[in-house]
């Protein structure tokens, strides 16, 4: 065979693999939803995908802005990337889900259950989480600035080196939290029980907010004064 006829042959053939790789790229964010979907760069800003099954679901840099995801099912989904800013996300599950540098400014996640979810990097400044599950899950050098956590369960959560300034855990559960190396800048820990905290300093309680209500490790005294009174 000629030489040049087997090369104009595999050049047909990985640019009609290209093309369809393309086609399928572009025919996946039109598929309807549905458990292990791939959106992966898709564009579903402002949609309505409440109650919707995204088990296992990849949604790499998948655009949900302002979309209501509100009871969705997203376990063990993948939304690294994802842009979630002010979505709604009311009682979703995201048990186990991969949030990794998601972006989630003013979103609403509150009664969402996170459980073992990983938002590692992510940024959720001014998010809300009030009564959410955060059991076990991976915080750890991420932005919660001005994030509301009330009555929200972080047992367990790995809160290492982020940004916890601002933020509001009033009643939250921290028992077996770390927060080493969290920032904690007039962090709002009224009637919060610290005493089984991991990595808390004396440093981060006394930029801290707290009350009487309050429960500290027993080698942490007490501020005379906390930086900020209600």
């Amino acid at each position: 065979m000629n030489p040049y006829s087997s090369l104009w042959m595999l050049i047909l053939s990985l640019v009609c693999s290209l093309s369809l790789a393309v086609a399928s790229a572009q025919a996946s964010c039109t598929d309807r939803p549905g458990p292990r979907i791939d959106w992966s760069g898709c564009g579903k800003a402002r949609l309505l995908l409440h109650d919707d099954d995204f088990t296992g679901a990849r949604f790499h840099r998948t655009n949900f802005r302002g979309s209501d995801l509100s009871r969705a099912t997203l376990e063990k989904a993948s939304l690294v990337k994802a842009d979630l800013t002010r979505a709604t996300l009311v009682r979703a599950q995201l048990v186990g889900a991969d949030l990794t540098k998601a972006l989630g400014h003013r979103t609403n996640l509150n009664e969402a259950d996170l459980a073992r979810a990983n938002l590692t990097k992510s940024e959720f400044s001014r998010a809300t989480f009030n009564q959410a599950d955060l059991a076990g899950a991976d915080m750890s050098k991420a932005d919660f600035g001005r994030a509301a956590f009330r009555d929200a369960s972080l047992k367990d959560a790995n809160l290492t080196y982020s940004n916890l300034s601002r933020a509001d855990f009033r009643r939250a559960d921290l028992q077996g939290a770390d927060l080493t190396g969290a920032y904690t800048y007039l962090t709002n820990f009224t009637a919060v029980d610290l005493s089984k905290v991991v990595g808390l300093t004396r440093e981060q309680l006394h930029i801290s907010c707290g009350d009487a209500q309050t429960k500290l490790p027993p080698e942490i005294q007490r501020p005379d004064v906390w930086s900020c009174i209600d």
